[in-house]
C-alpha cells in the first residue's frame, strides 16, 4: 500500500505551451518521477486534445506512467483582422479546432475527489481558480505546480494561497538533456 494516494491532473496544452516559448524542454519523464517523489502522486492524469497525428506523443507520455485523457476538439473560425488604415484585409477568417480540457479535467477532479488524499494541479490557467479553491477548502490540495511562475494568472496564485509551486524553479532537475 502506498504512503500517499496522490493524483496530479495535467493540463497539457498549457504546459506544453509554455514550454514551448521558454529556453528550455521540460522532460516529462523527469516530471512524473518529481510528482511521484516529492508530491506522493500514484496517478497522473495528463489532458489534451485528441488529434490523429500525435499518437506517437500519446504512446510516450502513456510509457512514462501518464494516464492519457483525450477530448474530441472542436472547429472555431478566427476572427478577420483588418489593417486599421486601409481596411484591408490582412489575415482572413481561418477553421481552427480547440480541446478545452478545462471542464473535463475539472470533471474528474470531482468524480476522483474521494479516490485520493491530495490533487496535485499542473496548470497555470486562472480558470481552475474556483476548482482551486474547492480543493484548499476541502484541504485536498497538495499543490498547484504551475509551468512557469511569470505566466501564471493572479487569480490561481490567489485561490493557492501558500500551496504553489513553479515547474521553472527545477529546471535543474526536470530540464531535458
Amino acid at each position: 500500500m502506498p504512503r500517499y494516494n496522490n493524483y496530479a491532473y495535467i493540463d497539457g496544452a498549457n504546459l506544453h505551451y509554455t514550454y514551448e516559448n521558454l529556453d528550455w524542454k521540460l522532460d516529462y519523464q523527469k516530471l512524473f518521477d518529481h510528482l511521484r517523489s516529492k508530491y506522493g502522486v500514484i496517478i497522473a492524469h495528463y489532458f489534451m486534445g485528441k488529434t490523429p497525428n500525435n499518437q506517437a506523443i500519446y504512446d510516450k507520455l502513456s510509457s512514462y506512467g501518464y494516464n492519457i485523457k483525450l477530448k474530441d476538439p472542436s472547429p472555431y473560425l478566427t476572427d478577420e483582422e483588418v489593417c486599421p488604415h486601409c481596411g484591408e484585409v490582412v489575415n482572413p477568417p481561418e477553421k481552427r479546432y480547440k480541446a478545452d480540457i478545462d471542464s473535463y479535467l475539472t470533471m474528474q477532479v470531482m468524480s476522483d475527489i474521494n479516490n485520493f488524499n491530495k490533487a496535485v494541479l499542473i496548470t497555470s490557467d486562472g480558470d481552475f481558480d474556483e476548482l482551486v479553491e474547492r480543493l484548499v477548502r476541502q484541504d485536498k490540495l497538495r499543490v498547484v505546480f504551475a509551468p512557469c511562475r511569470n505566466g501564471c494568472s493572479k487569480l490561481l496564485k490567489r485561490a493557492a494561497k501558500d500551496k504553489i509551486a513553479f515547474i521553472d524553479e527545477f529546471r535543474t532537475d526536470l530540464e531535458k538533456i
